[in-house]
């Protein structure tokens, strides 16, 4: 083989694109596990290179194993990480009403030779939601439906709400609304701000234009879905 043909592989592997795990001096580790400390087999861990995870992952880890084992090599940096399980065929997009995750992103740094151990307990937004009901039992509860612009119920959507009309995450989210877009939150008493969207995480740009005051559980607070985009999505949106 010529000198050339070398010169050629060689500059071809060093353009081939980078695969969603790349090795590096950095070992992430750890298990995933579900809400009663069982680890899950089949999930992934997600790892971004900055703050803004609401984009396609920079690296992504093979899928634990029954143990819920997970590991992947990373260069040495500082990097947000979660960890998801889909139910689908789908490693990329919003998360589907049986997916589960581990909330917020973890930051963690690491240097050279170094490895890192990160355990995840991934839950379902039904599961989130009843979780801060528990944990608060002076939550009340707030019910009503999700429209869409032409008045028809959305299902497959959810409810927000946040005491901010703009964040990175809303503090509390309703289970997916059903097939006649009836939703429930449990929210603390007192002025909160509510939103919907149909998919999940929200849009970054999302706002929650509705403000409400509640002092007891409300029945009747329906709400209006964004529209749906080329992207299947909008920015959130409360008024109806």
């Amino acid at each position: 083989m010529t000198a050339r043909i070398w010169k050629f592989l060689l500059l071809a592997l060093l353009l081939l694109p980078t695969p969603f795990a790349l090795a590096g001096p950095l070992n992430l580790t750890g298990r995933i596990l579900d809400s009663n400390g069982r680890p899950v087999g089949g999930a992934e861990v997600y790892v971004f290179d900055s703050a803004n995870t609401k984009r396609p992952a920079d690296y992504i880890s093979e899928k634990s194993g029954s143990d819920g084992h997970y590991q992947l090599a990373l260069p040495s940096g500082r990097y947000w990480t979660m960890a998801i399980q889909r139910q689908g065929e789908a490693r990329v997009g919003p998360l589907g009403p049986t997916d589960r995750f581990s909330g917020e992103p973890l930051l963690f740094e690491g240097g050279d030779d170094k490895q890192v151990v990160n355990d995840f307990t991934i839950i379902s937004l039904k599961e989130a939601a009843l979780r801060n009901r528990k944990r608060n039992e002076e939550l009340i509860k707030v019910t009503g439906r999700i429209f869409d612009p032409s008045g028809a119920p959305v299902a497959g959507a959810y409810a927000m709400a946040d005491p901010s009309p703009k964040g990175q995450l809303p503090l509390y989210l309703s289970t997916w609304s059903e097939a006649d877009g009836l939703y429930t939150l449990f929210l603390p008493k007192g002025r909160i701000f509510l939103g919907v969207s149909r998919v999940f995480p929200p849009d970054s740009d999302y706002h929650l234009d509705r403000e409400a005051d509640f002092s007891d559980d409300a029945v009747g607070e329906d709400l209006l879905a964004p529209p749906v985009t080329e992207k299947g999505s909008a920015p959130a949106t409360g008024e109806r």
